[in-house]
């Protein structure tokens, strides 16, 4: 005796189509919440290839930071070193003067 035969009356036969339509309806809900994931998914690679890709960037721009910033202290110390050296020219020339100037008092 298969299956078939042991429905009989027209109630249980709705009560299957019913309980069919119901899991059809379930398996359909299942499917777009599995898209949903699925695109969620996505979303989140693209972000963390974009995260990625701005940790990259962003550490190149700290070197690129950083090598700026020395140069610019570079830059900036150039002009003390020129007022020291022209400082010391002048002191150096001002003390050989006036030594000079005491040495020809002292040899005439």
């Amino acid at each position: 005796m298969s299956n078939l035969e042991h429905i009989t009356t027209e109630k249980e036969i709705k009560e299957i189509w019913e309980r069919l339509t119901a899991g059809e309806q379930s398996i359909k809900s299942a499917h777009h919440r599995i898209d949903s994931l699925e695109e969620m998914s996505k979303s989140i690679k693209d972000l963390a290839i974009a995260t990625a890709q701005i940790a990259t960037e962003t550490k190149a721009l700290r070197e690129d930071y950083v090598k700026a910033d020395a140069r610019i202290e570079s830059l900036e110390s150039k002009p003390v070193k020129r007022y020291e050296t022209f400082v010391t020219a002048i002191i150096t020339g001002l003390a050989t003067g006036i030594v000079g100037y005491l040495l020809a008092l002292v040899l005439h």
